[in-house]
């Protein structure tokens, strides 16, 4: 099928692996332009059953890995737009958070205000879990990362947000936006998530 842009496209997947749901799965594709990154194509795979559902972005042209950085000092530095992919990492230098792929990881195209929103939220979950188990050092620290959060959001504290991506499915954009090519030894440290990793010597001599 060929991907119109600027149209949300369905496209039936067929059984549920997750439920065993009979045709309840489905793809939403929609494809668009980002400016000083290009065409990608968001998707999404929801199951109309059990409710399950997985996001990517995937961009339809190539790009090379590359890391991306900015310094967030002023509220208007939080429109920096976010494209994470399935394989990018994201790290929130002064609060010590690193978002990494894993076998759950979504992509999302976003802004730094909704990555702060999104940590905030898992910091929330997180506290309130540790006061019911009675961890009070976890408690406080949780606290100390909230209140660093709402003060970079209304420009009392600066906060360094990158994004690295060995695929270069990933990026930063925006004015104040850094960005230079992944060396090797980068590229091999950072995970792919769900995706594969093929060793070129096993290409030569499977099994």
């Amino acid at each position: 099928m060929t991907e119109r842009e600027g149209e949300i496209q369905e496209i039936r997947l067929g059984d549920c692996p997750i439920c065993g749901g009979k045709n309840t799965l489905k793809a939403l594709q929609y494809v668009h332009e980002i400016p000083y990154f290009g065409k990608v194509m968001e998707s999404t795979i929801i199951c109309e059953r059990c409710g399950y559902r997985n996001a990517d972005v995937i961009p339809l042209e190539d790009r090379p890995p590359r890391l991306y950085t900015v310094r967030v000092e002023e509220e208007k530095d939080l429109f920096t737009r976010v494209v994470r992919s399935k394989s990018g990492t994201i790290e929130l230098e002064e609060i010590g958070v690193r978002i990494e792929p894993g076998p759950a990881a979504e992509g999302f195209v976003s802004n730094v205000e909704g990555i702060l929103e999104r940590v905030r939220e898992t910091l929330l979950m997180t506290e309130r879990f540790k006061e019911q188990e009675g961890d009070e050092e976890a408690v406080k620290k949780a606290e100390e990362i909230l209140k660093y959060i709402e003060d970079v959001k209304t420009g009392k504290k600066p906060l360094t947000v990158r994004i690295m991506d060995p695929l270069g499915n990933s990026a930063l954009i925006g004015e104040k936006v850094k960005s230079r090519l992944l060396t090797q030894e980068e590229i091999d440290s950072l995970s792919l998530g769900p995706y594969l990793r093929v060793d070129p010597e096993d290409e030569e001599n499977p099994g």
